[in-house]
């Protein structure tokens, strides 16, 4: 089906109103589509991809900290949207938050996760099924994980949550394109406990024709903090090459980098793309900088340090000699030298279940303080506010305001 950007009149609504208590550290004073991958919070990527599609009138659904959405975007006029904002006083799950929006929708929608990483490709396949009820699919290696989709040709006959035996590695993106009869069913699953939509639309498939969507789009979701890792490094791929700031003589300097306004790097520093680096940063002489890296604002590296593939948001600070891989450091996290935050397998605790990750750094909390020559532990949480003397090693979970001497 040919569309014409120009043309849609559709509303998106955006879910965006969770804490997002499975990212551990990193919801402390930020919802989850907040959080910062390739410098940016996930949301805006939704954003992005529905104004480059041509749906610019959003309804973002908040509620967990909302402030910081709606003082970030605004109305939505910076990023070529007009974003009208409903906020949740509970949240019990994704069929009620889009109930919510109904006084304000007519006609067939967009339904978005906010906390999913998507592009124009990814909006565009599920427009294209935009004359009747649709859900994008994808293939996933962990079904087991998500919402397995049941098909009959190209439709959907149900959604079954988290399947103790998984049938199929068809999965729901969270991404729909619904209509106003959806909402009786919502209504009548709400009278029997059930507040998502998996459960609304398995309802809904049995009289009207869902159709399934395997969209070539990319969406990355976010589970888990360990996920950030596999956004951030998919959000690089499309990175601008951007030199500004001082560069010093001696800097080395290979692949796509953006390197922000105020930004110093001093002589001997190597850096090897794609890395994101925000505003004001600085990074120490002969300090090394892998891919697929993203430095917040206002970051310092110091000397003879080694970062690769990890996340350090807003004015974090890593000392001299340390070497972080595989990692995400919150905002204002200062390590002081020789942090030792090295990668492998490791058995990752979050809300007292434990996950077995393939490859893991450090999960390290916003304004977290380490001393100098700390080491944490392959898959460590640092929750937020903690402290740890020079010399301590952190492993396991460290609860948020700790003190480990």
């Amino acid at each position: 089906m040919a569309r014409d950007p120009g043309a849609i009149r559709m509303k998106a609504v955006i879910l965006a109103a969770g804490e997002g208590a499975r990212m551990g550290p990193f919801t402390a004073s930020v919802p989850k589509v907040m959080i910062p991958v390739g410098n940016r919070p996930i949301v805006e990527y939704a954003i992005r991809a529905l104004v480059e599609s041509g749906v610019r009138d959003i309804l973002m659904m908040i509620g967990y900290r909302r402030e910081r959405i709606q003082s970030y975007f605004q109305d939505g006029n910076n990023f070529g949207a007009r974003i009208t904002y409903i906020a949740e006083a509970k949240q019990l799950g994704t069929a009620h938050t889009v109930r919510q929006a109904k006084p304000s929708l007519e006609g067939r929608f967009l339904v978005l996760n906010g906390s999913s990483l998507i592009d124009g490709q990814f909006v565009g396949d599920l427009l294209d099924h935009a004359d009747a009820p649709a859900v994008v699919i994808k293939e996933s290696d962990r079904p087991q994980e998500y919402g397995v989709v049941t098909l009959r040709g190209k439709n959907v006959v149900g959604i079954t949550e988290r399947p103790r035996e998984v049938l199929s590695n068809l999965i729901n993106t969270g991404a729909y394109v619904l209509d106003p009869s959806i909402f009786d069913f919502i209504d009548r699953q709400a009278e029997e406990g059930h507040h998502d939509l998996p459960s609304v639309l398995s309802e809904w498939a049995r009289s009207t024709a869902i159709t399934a969507v395997e969209s070539q789009g990319t969406w990355v979701d976010a589970r888990y903090p360990w996920d950030l890792l596999r956004l951030n490094a998919t959000a690089l791929q499309s990175l601008q090459d951007v030199r500004a700031g001082t560069i010093e003589k001696g800097v080395t300097i290979h692949g796509r980098v953006t390197v922000g306004e105020g930004c110093v790097i001093r002589s001997g520093a190597y850096l090897q793309g794609p890395l994101s680096l925000g505003p004001g940063c600085e990074i120490g002489a002969n300090a090394v900088l892998l891919p697929s890296t993203s430095l917040g604002k206002n970051v310092r590296i110091g000397p003879l340090t080694t970062i690769v593939n990890s996340i350090l948001m807003d004015d974090a600070n890593v000392g001299p000699s340390s070497v972080v891989a595989d990692s995400v450091l919150g905002s204002g996290v200062v390590a002081r030298a020789g942090l030792l935050a090295a990668s492998g397998p490791a058995d990752v605790s979050i809300e007292g279940e434990y996950h077995a990750v393939r490859q893991i750094g450090a999960l390290i909390g916003e304004d977290s303080e380490l001393g100098n020559g700390v080491s944490v532990d392959c898959g460590t949480v640092v929750n937020e506010r903690a402290r740890a003397s020079s010399g301590a090693r952190l492993r396991g979970t460290v609860p948020a305001g700790a003190v480990v001497l």
